[in-house]
């Protein structure tokens, strides 16, 4: 009566008896698992209160299987009531479990809202090991990733750890052969999906080149020194930066850092406007987004330069608006800070094209009316140029009027919508 699977399975054209009793063969569902279903079947009851997470997951892929979808329903609900025990520490868990199960609609859709704002959630989860080889190289190929190269590497080099059979010393040093070989087997097709080119060269040679047995040849090419490290090869030299955004890719990022540095006044020494995507030389650290943290607010931002971008709704437009100063309580215009006014004169905002052939950028004119900004009102550039009626928010009007800066970023004054925002710190790289 509860299970369309056992309304056929105990049909005449498929049940199987031997000696009398029904056989059925699950070996996808263990001795306990099938306990907890059989005491739902007859009980209607289950008591979820004693469950694990794991537990929960067992039961649920039961259910799937056994078409039990009032349980497999009940189950997700259930883990949804829990989401703030399992999204850090078992988020994995949680994300196959979406996958693998169809009727798991609620984990799926709460995990690609969760991916969509931190893509790397699933490596920073306590069961990233358990991720399979395939998902893991599908997070290392987004350009939307929050962490450093860095960090990647580490957290690959742990997760094919946790691939291997055996238990490694501690003491890199102190790995056999075999086991080095049986670790590069398993990393192999991972290695090219890390973006070598942007993890210092000191960084590469202190923390990276410890693991040089794992690594391609071409990929290191020390020089006479030994002290710097080259990458020889384009599938490690020319790959973009990350930029940890839904809004933006890499070559607009490379974009907006060429107008940072003026590379349209001043070119590159080989003549180039612009920087390639693969060679930024800055970090943007993304500090608000409008779906994940609601408003910005300027004492958000208490160091480094800032950059926002704007999506508006019914729209493929991105407009933004650069400022080479902090936002705070105590920065509320050049007017008010004249001492200021020397850096103030580096404001612009942008509209994004599809390349830069269609981008618009336009600086300002008097850096006096370049920015302000105060308790009551999210940063506004220029006399109306980019502002927002109140706080940067998802849902609130915002507008475009050209008079401060040199050229109009939409044919159009009437005011729209913001969809999605976000607000990035502008941070210089050092190598």
């Amino acid at each position: 009566m509860r299970s369309p699977y056992f309304r056929q399975a105990l049909s005449s054209r498929w049940a199987k008896q031997e000696n009398g009793v029904y056989i059925f063969k699950k070996p996808n569902i263990t001795p306990e698992t099938f306990s907890i279903i059989l005491k739902y079947i007859y009980s209607s009851t289950i008591k979820v209160d004693t469950l694990s997470e794991i537990e929960i997951v067992n039961v649920l892929g039961a259910a799937d299987e056994l078409c039990l979808n009032l349980l497999v329903e009940v189950l997700q609900g259930v883990l949804m009531e829990r989401k703030h025990l399992w999204m850090d520490k078992q988020s994995v868990l949680i994300y196959n479990a979406g996958q693998k199960y169809p009727t798991c609609t609620l984990l799926s859709e709460i995990m690609q809202e969760a991916l969509y704002q931190e893509p790397e959630l699933l490596l920073k989860s306590d069961d990233f090991t358990s991720l399979d080889i395939e998902t893991v190289n599908w997070i290392l190929q987004r350009d939307d990733l929050g962490m450093s190269e860095l960090e990647l590497w580490r957290c690959l080099v742990k997760w094919g750890i946790g691939q291997l059979e055996t238990t490694l010393d501690p003491e890199v040093t102190k790995w056999s052969d075999e086991e080095f070989t049986e670790l590069e087997q398993i990393l192999c097709p991972c290695i090219p999906y890390i973006r070598w080119r942007h993890i210092p060269a000191a960084e590469f040679e202190k923390q990276v080149l410890l693991f040089k047995r794992l690594l391609p040849p071409e990929l290191h090419d020390p020089d006479i020194s030994g002290s710097s490290v080259f990458y020889t090869s384009p599938t490690y030299s020319t790959v973009a930066s990350r930029i940890q955004s839904v809004l933006i890719n890499p070559d607009q990022v490379a974009r907006i850092a060429s107008w940072i540095d003026r590379l349209d006044i001043t070119p590159l020494e080989n003549g180039d406007q612009f920087y390639k995507s693969w060679h930024i030389p800055y970090q943007f650290k993304l500090v608000v987004r409008g779906s994940r943290d609601q408003r910005f607010l300027q004492h958000t931002l208490t160091s480094n330069q800032a950059l926002v971008i704007i999506k508006p709704s019914n729209s493929t437009e991105i407009l933004g608006g650069y400022n080479p100063l902090s936002w705070s309580n105590k920065l509320i215009t050049s007017n008010k800070e004249p001492q200021n006014t020397a850096l103030l004169k580096d404001c612009f905002i942008f509209s994004l094209g599809s390349d830069e052939k269609n981008d618009i950028l336009s600086r300002v004119i008097d850096p006096k009316d370049s920015i302000y900004c105060n308790n009551y009102c999210s940063p506004v550039f220029g006399k109306g140029d980019l502002f927002s009626k109140g706080h940067f928010e998802n849902g609130q009007p915002c507008g475009c009027k050209q008079t401060s800066y040199e050229k109009p970023l939409r044919q159009s004054a009437d005011q729209f919508i913001i969809e999605e925002f976000e607000v990035f710190q502008v941070i210089k790289k050092e190598y």
